[in-house]
């Protein structure tokens, strides 16, 4: 019979066949027994193949049917129930995304405290890290100030040594002169 209720509710199947089929496997798991509304619905489908205007399709259905017993009493209550069975579907569905969708958020939240965590973490260290880099910065500094320090008092060093030489080695070689002059 399922073909058959996949046709009755072909409408519902062209939106989205899974819901339908789920709703449609309730419906048949409950189908009762005997000419009810459901044997009624193929009874209208069938008749509408047929060109019969709806008023005609229902009456003739019915006329059918009353011979089989079917009593509008029953079809009404059928009807009734088979719309119950597709209630509690709605409502069984309803409380299994309920469900899935507090399960998938608070999965997500876990996630979200994590990947919250992990950029502090990150952050933290960046943080640690900047402040090596400044000191390393700083202590480059000084020590370029240190070399440039050293390298001019080492300029200096150099340059009264020199002039201490020339003086000195003029000194020596005025003397020496003087001697070779003088003294002989």
């Amino acid at each position: 019979m399922k073909k058959s209720l996949t046709n009755l509710f072909a409408d519902a199947s062209e939106r989205d066949k899974r819901s339908a089929g789920m709703i449609i496997n309730a419906i048949e798991n409950n189908n009762i027994d005997g000419f009810d509304y459901l044997e009624f619905k193929q009874s209208i489908e069938k008749l509408a193949e047929m060109g019969m205007d709806e008023a005609t399709r229902y009456k003739s259905a019915f006329v059918t049917a009353s011979t089989l017993g079917l009593t509008r009493d029953k079809l009404l209550k059928t009807a009734s129930f088979y719309r119950g069975i597709v209630v509690k579907e709605k409502s069984k569905f309803e409380k299994a995304m309920q469900q899935r969708m507090t399960t998938g958020v608070k999965d997500l939240e876990g996630n979200v405290g994590k990947l919250e965590k992990a950029i502090s973490d990150r952050k933290e260290r960046i943080a640690k890290l900047q402040a090596e880099v400044e000191k390393y910065e700083a202590k480059l500094e000084q020590t370029k100030d240190e070399i440039e320090n050293m390298s001019e008092k080492v300029a200096e060093a150099k340059a009264g040594f020199e002039r201490a030489y020339e003086v000195i080695l003029e000194q020596i070689d005025e003397d020496v002169s003087n001697i070779e002059t003088y003294i002989s």
